[in-house]
């Protein structure tokens, strides 16, 4: 018999490599508090902390996502970097001026999927690698949101809960999301191999400010937000992204924190390159029938023992056409699939805007009672 008030404490039972008799559910509650914002349904209460905890209790979830004080760090600009924001007809223009050129990237927030699109990367030339170049050289990243840190974690201890806390996206990442999307930095990378190598080597330097704050910390967890899919990345993950992750796991591995990868898209060729790098945890592990693998496959595919698979539950199953009956079904498939494994059960990625959120407290019943 599983109990609730034991999940956190199972969880860094299994990160560490040791089976637990209780199993730890967890869910991404922020997509779907945000379509009830969106429809003018929300509570008060969701926009404190403990409110946010709270919710997680009464739907029997182990409390983790939270983005409000989520990254370990920030990004500074010396003075040559201008950078400017405003609205042009529900676009939103974001600019960084500099001496030898400007970026621009425009988002558009879509009230139909309550979310914010990138309609236009700063970088797709030549020109504008040059000018990020140019940007990062004169940026340094800063520690944040780590001093209040363990104060944090005595609040969620007593929701049975950990906060996340997480590095910023490694290079290669930060490129295919923010800065360039994905078609643009693979013809970058292909046609400026040296550019876009020294770029990437810059920016791996300026994250050892926040190792070594992390190291000093010590959190529990830490958590890489590289939002990985074997679509976009297997092809490259091994020559531009794993040595980064295996430097980063030994430094952190070196002070005690465990480490986790938010792996949400397609993982058939890129699960068993993420863990042979010696992460701790693949997050958000999507299967079938929403992703590219069945659950019974997973284990294999991460080719080891020692990686704990984390999700399982695809966020889309919680919305028609999919019923109770659907999810019950697929979560004791789960459950049996993964069983005498290490595994943390999750939602892949979100609960969506439209998704029924009593299937939380109803997946918590059952994975209690496993």
């Amino acid at each position: 018999m599983n109990t609730f008030r034991s999940m956190r404490q199972a969880l860094m039972q299994v990160l560490s490599g040791q089976r637990s008799d209780t199993i730890v559910w967890t869910a991404d509650l922020n997509y779907w508090m945000a379509g009830r914002t969106g429809n003018g349904t929300p509570k008060a209460s969701w926009s404190t902390e403990v409110g946010c905890l709270e919710l997680a209790r009464e739907l029997g979830i182990m409390p983790y996502y939270d983005y409000s004080r989520f990254l370990s760090g920030r990004s500074v600009f010396s003075n040559e970097v201008e950078i400017t924001t405003r609205v042009e007809g529900g676009i939103t223009c974001t600019t960084w001026q500099t001496p030898v050129g400007q970026l621009r990237l425009e988002t558009c927030y879509c009230p139909e999927s309550v979310s914010t699109a990138i309609i236009r990367y700063p970088v797709s030339t030549i020109e504008d690698l040059k000018v990020l170049l140019y940007m990062l050289e004169r940026r340094r990243q800063v520690p944040t949101n780590l001093k209040d840190y363990r104060q944090r974690m005595e609040l969620w201890a007593g929701y049975d809960g950990l906060p996340c806390l997480a590095l910023p996206r490694s290079p290669l990442a930060a490129m295919l999301v923010e800065w360039a999307g994905v078609e643009n930095t693979v013809f970058l990378l292909a046609d400026w191999p040296d550019l876009f190598g020294r770029m990437m080597e810059l920016m791996e330097q300026q994250e050892s400010p926040l190792l070594d704050a992390l190291c000093d910390l010590a959190p529990p967890l830490v958590h890489f937000i590289d939002n990985l899919s074997a679509n976009n990345v297997a092809g490259l993950f091994d020559r531009h992204m794993a040595g980064i992750y295996r430097r980063r796991i030994a430094r952190l591995h070196q002070a005690g924190v465990r480490c986790a990868v938010h792996l949400d898209g397609t993982i058939q060729g890129l699960l068993g390159q993420v863990a042979a790098t010696g992460i701790d945890a693949a997050e958000a592990l999507t299967p079938q029938p929403c992703g590219d693998a069945s659950l019974e496959e997973m284990r294999s595919l991460a080719g080891n023992e020692r990686t704990v698979l984390w999700g399982g539950v695809p966020g889309a199953m919680f919305a028609p056409p999919y019923t109770w009956k659907d999810m019950q079904a697929h979560v004791e498939r789960l459950l049996a699939a993964w069983a005498g494994t290490l595994f943390i059960v999750g939602v892949a990625d979100q609960v969506p805007p439209d998704g029924d959120i009593t299937f939380c407290k109803k997946i918590a019943d059952l994975v209690r009672n496993y």
